[in-house]
């Protein structure tokens, strides 16, 4: 005897409504692009690797140069290929160049400085910056003589570790920190000025805890919860202290002493013209707050990606020896070991520029950007962009693009010598990005890599120790850093 089940109108209802809200749940809005299937509440976070280089990369074979996952119920639109950026972030950079939503932006920052502002007053802010910088850079050279006088104090570090094995990587970082603080400040710190060291440590936490607390920008009610699971709090705290013991003082320090009008630093400078445009009654964005956040939008920008392109090429310099020796050659035909390298060299050393290049190529600092955002409904290439969503820019795809390079994967800086051994640049190179949002840093990063780089190879020969060569694959954080590794820095004769 079969036994029918009968299943009551209610029992029928609820059924009907549970596959109705997951069909809801995991449909894809029309006109968005394509990606993978979701699952409900949670998207397609459980697919996504520590490394979005792979993910990514996987994801475009599959859906093309433009697709999207969901980060819990937040859609991220991906971007491919040169032609993709280029249309979106330079073609259409008037919807492309907002920020999106992020813990940091808003509720951190509160959407002041440069890299977390969006509209007018980033624009205002941003202009400023690099009116200024490239005033620092050109005529007075003021900031090729501040890279010179750190160059020194690192080169006097590397001396005192007499040709013996060590980790480069905080030498190399406070460094190039110091240059950001002479431009800004006006002044260095020694290597072990409690204050400098205090503050290295908490941008350095910072920048690893980016990761881990970036799920508060599509979750950010579980910055409430008990705990520090997802490092806000700490964050929090280290950009207080930054501020607080650091970059507060200088400000009130600039505040309260009559400058002339020989400009010797940033925050001189921005004060100045907040002054002047206070007392001419124009409407504007400079002010103290926006000052703070900036000074820490060219700490990040200055810092964390030349440092590591640093130890990239010093990393390539060991698997590629041949590479270093010929750079040192070029040095020798052109500066010798007399003098000191300056940026008037930069034109008559093609290998040595070459070689920088294919470093930020090859080294792949920055491999998606900082996000990007959309203000209202956008239509691009065919499809809908959600005001709101949130914008990758995958520069991985271009600088490690087969049908642009041949053979991206080897490290090569002929690729960028014609044959009279003249620099040739082609427009897919885009480590510093590209549009409105390219790098802040990127002519003051430029100067740093080419100074540091051609004087250190002049003084010193980098070598590994024996059978302890470092590895050619990175670390995914805020930046595509190297792994650590030992080094040993032997005077030349």
């Amino acid at each position: 005897m079969v036994e029918i089940f009968a299943f009551s109108p209610t029992t029928v209802f609820l059924c009907v409504a549970m596959l109705l809200l997951v069909w809801l749940l995991t449909r894809r809005p029309s006109g968005l692009p394509p990606g993978p299937p979701l699952l409900p509440f949670i998207g397609n976070i459980l697919s996504m690797g520590s490394d979005p280089r792979i993910t990514f990369k996987k994801l475009r074979q599959q859906y093309g140069d433009i697709f999207s996952v969901y980060m819990f119920n937040t859609p991220v639109i991906v971007l491919n290929g040169y032609n993709s950026l280029r249309d979106a972030i330079v073609k259409n950079a008037d919807v492309f160049s907002d920020r999106p939503y992020s813990t940091f932006g808003d509720i951190i920052a509160k959407g002041k400085g440069v890299s977390a502002a969006s509209g007018d007053q980033w624009r205002e802010q941003r202009r400023f910056a690099l009116n200024t910088l490239r005033e620092f850079g050109a005529g007075r050279n003021i900031m090729e003589d501040k890279i010179h006088e750190e160059i020194s104090q690192f080169l006097k570090s590397l001396d005192t570790e007499r040709g013996q094995g060590f980790d480069c990587k905080r030498l190399v970082h406070n460094a190039v920190s110091n240059v950001i603080c002479s431009i800004i400040f006006g002044k260095r710190f020694e290597y072990t000025d409690p204050l400098f060291i205090k503050f290295l440590k908490a941008m350095d936490e910072n920048l690893a805890n980016l990761s881990p607390s970036g799920v508060l920008s599509v979750l950010p009610f579980v910055r409430f919860l008990p705990g520090d699971l997802f490092k806000f709090k700490k964050t929090v705290q280290n950009v207080d202290t930054i501020i607080s013991l650091l970059i507060d003082p200088m400000i009130k320090e600039r505040m309260q002493k009559q400058e002339d009008d020989n400009v010797s630093d940033f925050i001189h400078a921005y004060i100045k013209e907040m002054r002047l445009r206070k007392e001419k009654h124009v409407e504007t964005s400079l002010d103290l707050e926006n000052l703070a956040m900036v000074i820490l939008d060219l700490f990040v920008a200055g810092t964390e990606t030349t440092a590591t392109t640093i130890r990239w090429a010093l990393v390539y310099f060991l698997h590629y020896p041949e590479v270093q020796e010929k750079c040192f050659r070029e040095i020798q035909e052109n500066i010798g070991q007399s003098r000191r390298p300056s940026m008037k060299d930069k034109v008559n050393m093609p290998y040595v520029e070459a070689t920088i290049l294919e470093v930020l190529r090859r080294a792949d600092i920055g491999p998606t950007s900082l996000p990007h955002g959309v203000p209202h409904d956008v239509q691009f290439n065919g499809y809908t962009f959600p005001k709101d969503s949130t914008v990758i820019l995958m520069l991985d795809s271009v600088l490690q693009d087969p049908d642009v390079w041949g053979d991206p994967d080897n490290f090569r800086p002929d690729r960028f010598l014609d044959d009279s051994g003249k620099i040739v640049k082609k427009e897919e190179f885009i480590p510093f990005s590209l549009g409105r949002r390219v790098c802040l840093g990127e002519s003051m990063a430029r100067m740093e890599l080419f100074l540091f780089l051609t004087t250190m190879i002049q003084r010193f020969k980098f070598v590994p120790l024996e059978s302890r060569m470092p590895s050619l694959d990175g670390l995914m954080g805020l930046t595509h850093s190297p792994k650590p590794f030992v080094i040993k820095a032997v005077r030349r004769n």
